[in-house]
């Protein structure tokens, strides 16, 4: 591994513009994750009303009549909501903060997908290696948040002249704990 060689008094003007950019970068990335979740939420509100306008109309008439089709895209539209009710009400904070409690210096996270129904994630990583995969695999396990994490798969990187280890990890979440 390459020495790092920091020099804080030098003065380039390039790497300001740099990190303003980056700043901007961040702020319109946030900008548009807040966007996608009021949209979300506005979905989830729409769907939400209209099985109670549907509940309603199919209480004053008694029975509810209507075309096969118009009650399947119902039921998708129902669906649908649920999901986004369920991705929403997920503890996001506690499971992030459980992830990025197991920190080791060796140890570098490149994905995680989550199942919000089945409350599980996939966790991909790379790891300089074998023995710092293994004692990652173990310290997220130890998180309380975090059960039944187990290595799912790996693969030891031989094009890189450093040989790191690529890691796939599958864990399971719960809140209350």
């Amino acid at each position: 591994m390459r020495t790092l060689d920091l020099d804080f008094r030098r003065q380039n003007h390039r790497t300001k513009w740099l990190g303003i950019a980056i700043l901007t970068a961040g702020i319109a990335a946030a900008a548009i994750a807040g966007l996608q979740h009021m949209r979300l939420a506005e979905e989830l509100a729409l769907a939400q009303t209209g099985l109670r306008q549907s509940e309603n109309a199919a209480r004053r008439q008694g029975t509810v009549k209507s075309s096969a089709a118009q009650l399947q895209q119902l039921e998708r539209t129902m669906k649908r909501a649920r999901e986004v009710a369920s991705a929403l009400k997920l503890p996001w904070h506690e499971l992030f903060a459980g992830v990025e409690a197991a920190k080791l210096p060796g140890v570098a996270l490149l994905s995680i997908e989550s199942d919000s129904v089945k409350r599980q994630l996939k966790i991909t990583g790379e790891a300089k290696d074998l023995q710092s995969m293994l004692e990652y695999v173990h310290l997220l396990g130890q998180q309380p948040k975090l059960v039944n994490t187990y290595l799912q798969s790996h693969q030891v990187q031989q094009q890189d002249p450093q040989h790191p280890v690529r890691f796939v990890l599958g864990t399971n979440w719960v809140s209350g704990k």
